[in-house]
């Protein structure tokens, strides 16, 4: 059984082969088998010729160990996988979102092979000549017993990162089509899917599978168990691997590595040590790096069989990899504990392509890798006053450092809504020095109110309309939460806040905030 990948200029009718019925709604097919545990390695035997298919020398921590067709063909296999691989980085054109298959299923990536193979030796290769229309093609039996992946010499192959160029096929994208038949998809009916017949463009669009391709690799192997094993990360220290996830064993599972060496085309590629225990209730392994073992994807299998025994696979690096990122400072180096917009705050240092999570005093934010040397993080209400640490943890370890957060001076007041019904609460955050005063009033005139020398207030038209609202000591984390009802208004009416403080040193004119105004609907 051969499934080919067609020119765009041909039509659809010639590459369906021994498709099963998709259900109605959805455009995916199904050719009727499916990959089992023992059957999850892929290999590459790099026999292409043209200089563009390996000329992709920059190393990329979340493939390691591998450039040029290697780490190409190992991207596009590993989009199939059940979740992000690693940080998810390492395609320009889907960043942080390699790794979007959500079901039972994750490949293991073998390294080289020492030849083509057979049929049923998951080898990707090329192939002299061509095939018409066909860039590429996967044979085999029943794909369930292995499979083997060509692609035609005649074309222009070109291994990325970027994308191809006029005249070249982007061997990632076409690697993800063909694999998607090896695990057991056939061609979708529906355009600009990974599994549809034929490439867009020059194949770029393929390398990130869509909604249609989803539901085919879920129909298969069935939507991502709660029970199924995950890595979340691992650490190398010396010859030892620790790796930390959910939902291993306590004892007998196993652990898969990516071989070093190039492999004999017909023999088993995989690196495992089997009857592991775990510990932290199935959170953590710990095992001996085995000789045979290099630079790759880790898993661990779990002491359980089918498809949802096997966890979602890992870049390490045995060798301990470039080691924890390196954090020389963050801009700004110091920010106000309350911010009317937020703040982004740039960390700068250099390891930051795997990033993991970034943690601000100890919490998890959202973060942008904008390179290697930097990447971005927002915040509005800081956790405290003082030293603050800034945490970036990676594939290869955890880096640290520190940005320095000051009380407002003079106060900042924060409306969390600009439109609310009568009857409900209208909820401040408010910036003010530890220990001072605070006083909260409201008016529903914008005027000022003034008494020399005493208070200048930008509301309450010469105080004769200001209503004081609260009293409040500012609090030692320099931010204050504060809820105010309000009812009994004409729809529509507009109310403005302010904040003044008397501080610890007695500073007169009391400083005062900006005004928030509140619209009561």
């Amino acid at each position: 059984m051969r499934t080919p990948f067609l020119l765009p200029a041909l039509a659809l009718g010639g590459a369906a082969v021994l498709l099963a019925p998709a259900p109605r709604s959805s455009g995916y097919s199904l050719l009727g088998d499916s990959l089992g545990l023992s059957q999850r390695d892929f290999r590459l035997f790099n026999n292409f010729v043209d200089p563009e298919t390996n000329d992709n020398v920059t190393p990329d921590d979340n493939f390691p160990g591998f450039d040029g067709a290697e780490m190409a063909i190992w991207k596009g296999c590993i989009e199939w996988g059940s979740e992000l691989h690693g940080a998810g980085n390492g395609d320009p054109s889907q960043p942080g979102g390699l790794g979007s298959g959500g079901a039972n299923f994750d490949p293991s990536f073998q390294g080289n092979a020492a030849s083509v193979g057979g049929t049923g030796d998951n080898i990707h290769s090329a192939i002299s000549g061509g095939g018409g229309g066909v860039l590429a093609f996967a044979e085999g039996g029943l794909f369930t017993s292995g499979w083997r992946i060509r692609y035609y010499e005649s074309h222009t192959w070109t291994d990325g990162p970027g994308p191809a160029g006029f005249g070249e096929w982007d061997l990632q994208g076409i690697a993800c089509h063909e694999y998607g038949h090896a695990l057991g998809l056939g061609h979708s009916l529906v355009g600009g899917t990974t599994m549809f017949a034929t490439a867009s463009a020059s194949g770029n669009a393929q390398r990130s599978i869509e909604a249609d391709d989803v539901a085919g690799v879920q129909a298969i192997y069935g939507p991502r168990s709660p029970s199924k094993p995950r890595i979340f990360s691992t650490s190398v220290n010396g010859s030892s691997l620790t790796i930390n996830g959910s939902g291993f064993s306590g004892g007998g599972n196993e652990v898969w590595f990516t071989n070093g060496n190039v492999t004999s085309a017909g023999s088993d590629p995989f690196v495992v040590v089997s009857g592991v225990s775990s510990s932290g209730g199935g959170t953590t392994i710990t095992v001996n790096v085995p000789g045979a073992a290099g630079a790759g994807d880790v898993l661990v299998r779990r002491n359980a069989s089918g498809n949802a025994a096997l966890s979602n696979a890992w870049p390490v690096d045995p060798s301990g990899g470039p080691g924890a990122p390196t954090l020389t400072g963050v801009t700004p180096a110091t920010a106000n504990a309350v911010n009317q917009g937020a703040v982004t705050v740039t960390v700068n240092g250099n390891g930051f392509d795997t990033t993991l999570d970034v943690q601000f005093d100890g919490q998890s934010v959202p973060f942008v890798v904008q390179s290697d040397n930097a990447l971005t993080f927002d915040f509005q209400v800081a956790p405290k006053l003082g030293a603050v640490t800034v945490g970036v943890q990676t594939l290869f370890g955890t880096g640290t450092t520190q940005m320095n957060i000051v009380a407002n001076d003079p106060p900042e007041l924060l409306n969390e809504a600009a439109v609310i019904f009568s009857g409900t609460n209208v909820d401040f955050t408010v910036g003010a020095l530890p220990g001072s005063v605070v006083y909260l009033a409201s008016s529903p005139d914008n005027t000022p109110s003034v008494l020399p020398g005493l208070i200048s207030a930008d509301i309450g038209a010469g105080f004769t309309t200001i209503t004081l609202v609260s009293i409040s000591t500012g609090p030692a984390d320099g931010s204050l939460e504060l809820a105010f009802p309000i009812s009994g208004l004409p729809p529509f009416s507009t109310v403005y806040f302010q904040v003044a403080v008397f501080d610890t040193l007695g500073t007169l004119p009391m400083p005062v905030s900006n005004v928030a105004s509140v619209l009561v609907i």
